[in-house]
C-alpha cells in the first residue's frame, strides 16, 4: 500500500469518525495539499501533518508507536487541549466496533494489523525499569532534578501518581486524592484506635500514603521502593514533617518484602510486576494474624491484549496491567477473604486530564529544567513524549477495555 492508500485510508477513517462522534469535526492539512474539514460541528480540531505520506504510513503499519514517535518528532501538530480528540481517532479505531465495522473490510484489516504490532520493550533489570521512569535516570544525572520534573505536575500535599477517587460531588484532583485514601483507610480498618500500629506500602511511590496515614492516623510506616529518586525525596520530606519515628523507606524489590504488620497496601504497583502469584504469597506471610491487605491497580479485561509498545519504549519499559479475573482467582488462594471495589467510571481520564493540564501550566519551567540540567538531546522530543504519554493513556482508559479497581483480602 503507497502512501496515497494511507492518505485515503486515513481520510475515510476520519468521516467515518465524525457520523459516530460528532462531538468534533477536523480540519486537516496535509503537506502540500489544500486542507479539508470533515465533518459538520462547529467544534474544529486543526490537524496539521507534516511528511504526511510517511506519518500515514507510519501510523497504519507500526500502530501506537508510529503515532507517539511521528507526534513527538514534531511531525503532528493538534493544539494541546484539543490533542486528546485527534488520538480518540486511531484509538477507538481500534476498540468501536462500531466506528471500526464501519470501514470497508480493507481498512479493518490494516486497522487490525496495526493494533495488534506491539513490541515490547524493557531494559536489562527490574530495578532499570522502574528508575527509568520513576527517577528519570536517562534524562537527569542528579536525582532532586527527576524529582522536580514530577513534582511540577504532581506536587500536593501527599503525592499520588495513581488514579483518583471521583465521586458524585469531588470537584478537584486534590481532593479526589485524599478522597481515595480516606476510603482505603476505611477499607483497611484505619481509624483513631489504629496509633502505632504498623503498615507497609509495597511500591511507595513518593511516600505520600505514608504520610498520610502516618500524620492522620499515627501508623508506623514502611515503604518499599526501586527509586532512588523516590527513596531520596522520602527521606528528606521524612525530616521535613518531623516524622523520623513514624515513617522509614527501603530501596527493596516487592519480592523481597519481610517482617510482619498490620496492614500492606499497594497502589500501582501491579503493572511494574508479573509474578503475581509470589507477590501474593509473601504478602500473605507478610501479615500478621488477622490482618489485610489492598492492592489498587489498572485492571484489563482484553481477551488479546498486549502492551501499548510506545508507552513500553518511552514510559514503563517492562510494564503491564494485570487481568482481573486471573488475579482474583490467585488472591484466593493465599487469603480467605478477597473483597473487589472498583473506582467510580472515568475516575482516571479525569484524573489523566488534571495532570496534563498541570503539566501544560508547568511546561515552561520543564523546559527549562530539561534544558539547564537534563541530558536529553531534544527538549521538544522529550516533552511531547509526556504529553503523548499522558493524553494516550486518557483515550486509553475511556475505553471499557480496562478498569481501576482496589482489592481487599484478609489473612
Amino acid at each position: 500500500m503507497n502512501s496515497d492508500k494511507f492518505e485515503k485510508l486515513f481520510l475515510r477513517l476520519v468521516s467515518a469518525y465524525v457520523k459516530t462522534y460528532d462531538e468534533h469535526s477536523f480540519e486537516i492539512c496535509l503537506d502540500g495539499k489544500e486542507c479539508l474539514k470533515i465533518g459538520d460541528s462547529t467544534n474544529i480540531v486543526n490537524v496539521r501533518i507534516t511528511d504526511s505520506g510517511k506519518v500515514l504510513e507510519r501510523i497504519f503499519v507500526e500502530g501506537s508507536l508510529g503515532l507517539g514517535e511521528s507526534y513527538c518528532e514534531g511531525l503532528i501538530d493538534v493544539d494541546d487541549k484539543l490533542y486528546k480528540y485527534f488520538l480518540f481517532i486511531f484509538v477507538r479505531a481500534a476498540y468501536d466496533k462500531r466506528l471500526l465495522f464501519s470501514l470497508p473490510v480493507g481498512d479493518i484489516l490494516v486497522i487490525l494489523k496495526a493494533k495488534f504490532n506491539r513490541a515490547f520493550f524493557e531494559k536489562s533489570s527490574k530495578a532499570e525499569n522502574i528508575n527509568t521512569h520513576y527517577s528519570l535516570s536517562e534524562w537527569f544525572d542528579d536525582e532532586k532534578d527527576a524529582n522536580d520534573f514530577y513534582l511540577y505536575w504532581l506536587n500536593s500535599e501527599y503525592i499520588q501518581y495513581t488514579c483518583a477517587k471521583w465521586d458524585e460531588g469531588v470537584k478537584t484532583l486534590e481532593e479526589a486524592q485524599t478522597n481515595k485514601l480516606k476510603c482505603y483507610a476505611q477499607r483497611l480498618g484505619i481509624d483513631e484506635n489504629s496509633r502505632d500500629k504498623t503498615l507497609l506500602d509495597v511500591g511507595c511511590g513518593w511516600g505520600g500514603c505514608m504520610f498520610y496515614f502516618a500524620e492522620m492516623f499515627g501508623l508506623k510506616c514502611t515503604g518499599l521502593t526501586l527509586s532512588t529518586a523516590q527513596a531520596e525525596f522520602i527521606k528528606e520530606e521524612t525530616k521535613r514533617r518531623n516524622l523520623e519515628h513514624l515513617v522509614d523507606v527501603k530501596l527493596k524489590n516487592a519480592h523481597d518484602m519481610d517482617g510482619q504488620y498490620d496492614y500492606v497496601i499497594s497502589i500501582g504497583i501491579l503493572e511494574h510486576i508479573s509474578h503475581y502469584d509470589d507477590l501474593y504469597a509473601k504478602t500473605s506471610k507478610a501479615l500478621k494474624p488477622g490482618g489485610k491487605a489492598l492492592f489498587h491497580a489498572i485492571f484489563h479485561t482484553e481477551p488479546f491484549y498486549k502492551v501499548d509498545p510506545f508507552l513500553s519504549k518511552y514510559i514503563f519499559p517492562g510494564g503491564s496491567t494485570p487481568e482481573i479475573k486471573r488475579n482474583l482467582k490467585i488472591f484466593r488462594k493465599y487469603f480467605t477473604e478477597v473483597d473487589r471495589n472498583d473506582l467510580p467510571d472515568y475516575s482516571y481520564p479525569k484524573t489523566l486530564d488534571c495532570w496534563f493540564d498541570d503539566f501544560c501550566k508547568n511546561e515552561e519551567g520543564i523546559r527549562k529544567l530539561l534544558a539547564e540540567k537534563g541530558k536529553v538531546s531534544d527538549v521538544e522530543f522529550s516533552v511531547r513524549v509526556f504529553k503523548h504519554y499522558l493524553m494516550l493513556s486518557y483515550c486509553g482508559l475511556s475505553q471499557k477495555s480496562s478498569l481501576v479497581a482496589n482489592v481487599l483480602v484478609k489473612k
